[in-house]
């Protein structure tokens, strides 16, 4: 956990020969409060000092809602220890937040991240699918009154000079200096949360250094291109002044600047352009810091009858034991006819009152009203609702608007269809008063009695509910179609726009664009016309991005109940590999019903001819005749093999070793009948010459002289004298092996290419999470990445690691989530397990 150091003093360095030792730069000295201290100084080596832009309605605010920075709690998750966060939240559409409830939603998130152990993106994933969750949960709940919200996400994990953002929705993020970096990728981080069960999300990563500068921003106007490219040898301040000035347009970004430091975050408040200050955060605190925004249109309108000496503080948040730098969000007031001077905001206490709430009655310079016209229409943003306020205040009256002529029409029809209906019930009853009595015994004269008042309260009570029941959804029918309407014609205009672009890039935001409105419309109501549309976009996007769609089908009726690693295949049987118990379990392939499970197969750990085999790690199909009458050869960490086939019993064979023990083996592979076996924390692979799958003589080391790093080598295939490696980061090794002793073996680690142009600055290979390779059948060999998190599999071409196109499945068949394990039939069928299921196509080229 990162703590504040306090150095030694120079004399008390001198008195135990510390100063000597420091100055020579030996850091080897076992001394207790030296080590700690050094350890403290170089574990974190950057400060962060952040600077908001918020403009509303024209009025600048002194801090930006949405925006957490936490540094670890004091009992993080395993893996959290050293990991600061800046949440930075926008949110769009037209449902209603407290301050409280935008707070609680970007503080969730960041707990959250804090107490999930593992892997850094698993953590950032987790965080954004908490507040996907919250806000899809909002949505469905209001989605009869038509209200929604849709939030952009932009999540910063700084590790020491490591820096990892995770984008959701469209939004911005710039690198600012000499070889300034625009991450902008819309297609690969969404829409944003709230609209799906699944959080679309993009990673990337950059190293910072001192005095780097970036710009997260949810909205960028155009004037700023030139600012944000020239952007070198400014200052923050005079960068940011710059920004504010160069557009009237609404503001919702945020200013970020490394310095060398011990991991300390500061935030820099404005008051109007007029001066700065510097809030320091401390490094921990027993309750979130939070700086509200200044509201003086609220405060300084009214007259001093009106306002009251002091005001009750508002209801404190739940203590979250990290740093918040600005509240998620506040209500912002509408723009005074002549805004008043915005106080300049001083430095806040944990224990103090925010500076919005005032303390005396102060003096109110009287508010002259600019005429009508020279007001300026504020631009639609968000509506956030301001949490009620206990001190009385008396309201403002404004000109009322001007009704429009639907309106009007509209509500003249429902009052008619009300009034009609009231005359139609007034007979009725009187009719029915005049016939109910005839009909009953002893009232032959025709005297008429009056209706019992339990029928006549009965009466009382329905006949108003049916007319509302009407009136309500002859509202919502229409209120709908309108809101359908003004969403497709706004997808027809972004599509018209996307067919006349012909620059790739441009092209793809707008065909984005046309999904957007589309998603916005089918809220409404789904039509042949937003099927048609969609199609046409999702068409489009697959051109430009190299995108081949296949349809994929399950292959069992039930659920397996297993986790599957990985897969093997022949062209009539599928092997699967539990990953929990090591066990393959073998599959036959019914014309009728798919395939289905052979529960008589035999092929786990367990002792077999007098060798004790322990759970597998890694399965091949054996070829059809070999000599130990095989199907599948599983191998488990030890190296040792075992043989399994339909009706016989398994046979366990050690693999001979050289001179030294296997560290652990992590996958094998064959080609030629030779067996590949890589064991990535000893750096080697094995070569066994074999004849018909039988590996009985020593191997051979693949590598000469020299050896790649390959620690955190995860699979590999082998083709002739080739050998391609995956690492764990998704990046590949390849060694080309020589058999003459004057040349000896090469590696290298080629770049993967992607030649489209519309992909051209994405990092769409680190967002793919690459996990699995296989060299595909002849007679069009190629080398196929398995993408886990994007359901992907990447075609490249192995000699040039250029990209050829993507397989993604036809949108429906294949469900959310992460893909475990990818194989190839001989007879080219694809095989993707999702969860406990597997999934097949049989159209891939």
């Amino acid at each position: 956990m990162y703590q504040r150091c306090s150095a030694p003093s120079k004399g008390r360095l001198a008195q135990s020969n510390l100063w000597d030792v420091l100055r020579r730069g030996n850091y080897q000295y076992n001394d207790g409060k030296l080590s700690s201290f050094l350890t403290c100084v170089t574990a974190v080596s950057l400060d962060l000092t952040l600077t908001p832009l918020c403009r509303t309605h024209g009025q600048e605010t002194a801090v930006l809602p949405g925006l957490l920075a936490l540094t670890p709690p004091r009992k993080a998750a395993r893996g959290r220890e050293q990991d600061r966060l800046v949440v930075y939240l926008f949110l769009t559409g037209n449902a209603t937040f407290t301050s409280a409830e935008y707070v609680q939603l970007a503080s969730d998130a960041g707990a959250l991240f804090h107490r999930t152990p593992g892997p850094l993106t698993s953590a950032l994933r987790a965080a954004a699918n908490a507040i996907n969750q919250a806000l899809l949960e909002r949505n469905q709940s209001t989605s009869g009154r038509g209200q929604y919200a849709v939030g952009w996400l932009t999540l910063m994990a700084l590790r020491d000079t490591q820096c990892t953002f995770l984008l959701s929705g469209p939004m911005h993020a710039f690198v600012l200096g000499p070889t300034p970096r625009h991450i902008f990728e819309p297609d690969l981080s969404g829409k944003g949360l709230g609209m799906n069960q699944t959080a679309p999300h993009y990673f990337t990563q950059l190293n910072l250094t001192a005095n780097d500068r970036l710009l997260l921003a949810s909205r960028v106007p155009s004037a700023w291109d030139s600012t944000l490219a020239g952007a070198t040898t400014s200052s923050l301040e005079a960068i940011r002044r710059r920004l504010m000035t160069l557009t009237t347009e609404d503001l919702h970004s945020v200013l970020i600047q490394a310095t060398a430091g011990v991991g300390d975050l500061h935030l820099l408040t404005h008051a109007a352009e007029r001066h700065a200050e510097m809030v320091e955060i401390p490094r921990e605190a027993p309750a979130p810091v939070i700086i509200p925004i200044p509201t003086p249109a609220l405060t300084e309108s009214l007259p001093p009858s009106e306002l009251t000496e002091s005001t009750p503080e508002p209801d404190p948040v739940e203590p979250y034991p990290a740093h918040v730098i600005g509240p998620s969000a506040y209500a912002i007031p509408a723009p005074a006819p002549t805004p008043a001077p915005v106080p300049t905001p001083r430095p806040i206490r944990a224990d103090d009152f925010p500076a919005s709430i005032p303390r005396a009655r102060p003096k109110v310079e009287p508010i002259v009203a600019e005429p009508a016209a020279a007001r300026e229409e504020p631009l639609p943003a968000p509506v956030v609702e301001e949490e009620a306020r206990p001190t009385k205040r008396r309201r403002r009256h404004h000109a009322p608007r001007e009704t429009s002529p639907f309106t009007r029409n509209f509500a003249k029809s429902i009052l008619n269809g009300i009034e009609a209906w009231r005359r139609g019930t007034r007979r009725a009853d009187e009719g029915m008063r005049k016939f109910l009595p005839r009909m009953l015994p002893g009232n032959e004269a025709g005297e008429s009695k009056p209706l019992p008042d339990a029928t006549l309260f009965f009466l009382a009570i329905l006949i108003p509910v049916i007319v509302a029941t009407i009136g309500l959804v002859m509202f919502l029918g229409s209120g709908r179609s309108s809101q359908y309407d003004n969403y497709i014609a706004q997808a027809k205009t972004a599509r018209d726009q996307a067919v006349s672009l012909t620059d790739p890039v441009m092209s793809r935001d707008a065909w984005n664009e046309v999904l957007i409105k589309v998603d916005m419309a089918e809220g409404y109501r789904k039509t042949e016309e937003t099927r048609l549309l969609r199609g046409e976009a999702n068409q489009q996007l697959d051109q430009l991005l190299g995108v081949l769609r296949l349809n994929f089908q399950s292959a069992f009726t039930g659920k397996l109940n297993i986790k599957i690693s990985r897969l093997a295949a022949t062209e009539s049987d599928l092997y699967l590999l539990d990953a929990e118990k090591g066990e393959v379990l073998r599959a036959q392939y019914i014309t009728t019903r798919g395939f289905q499970i052979d529960t008589t197969f035999n092929c786990k750990p367990g002792e077999y001819n007098g060798y004790q085999v322990g759970p597998l790690v890694d399965i091949l199909a054996l070829p059809l005749y070999n000599l130990a009458n095989a199907a599948v050869l599983g191998v488990d960490a030890g190296g040792t093999l075992l043989y399994c086939a339909p009706n016989l019993v398994p046979q366990a064979r050690p693999l001979q070793t050289s001179n030294t023990n296997w560290g652990r083996i992590t996958s094998i592979t064959m080609d030629g009948g030779n067996l590949y076996v890589l064991d990535a924390p000893s750096r080697a692979v094995w070569v066994y010459t074999g004849k018909d799958s039988e590996f009985i003589d020593p191997p051979y080391f693949f590598f000469g002289n020299q050896v790649p790093e390959i620690q955190n080598a995860i699979d590999l295939v082998a083709k002739d004298d080739e050998l391609y490696m995956l690492h764990s980061d998704g990046h590949l090794t390849t060694c080309t092996y020589s058999r003459i002793t004057v040349r000896p073996t090469t590696c290298q680690e080629p770049p993967l290419v992607n030649p489209f142009p519309a992909l051209q600055g994405s990092d769409l290979f680190a967002q793919a999470n690459l996990t699995q390779m296989i060299y595909s059948s002849p007679p069009d060999s190629t080398l196929l990445l398995l993408g886990a998190d994007n359901q992907v599999v990447l075609r490249f071409s192995p000699s040039t690691f250029e990209l050829q196109n993507q397989f993604r499945p036809v949108l429906g068949s294949l469900p959310a989530g992460f893909i475990g394990a990818m194989t190839t039939s001989p007879n080219h069928v694809l095989y993707l397990a999702v969860g406990d299921q597997v999934y097949f196509s049989n159209e891939m080229p």
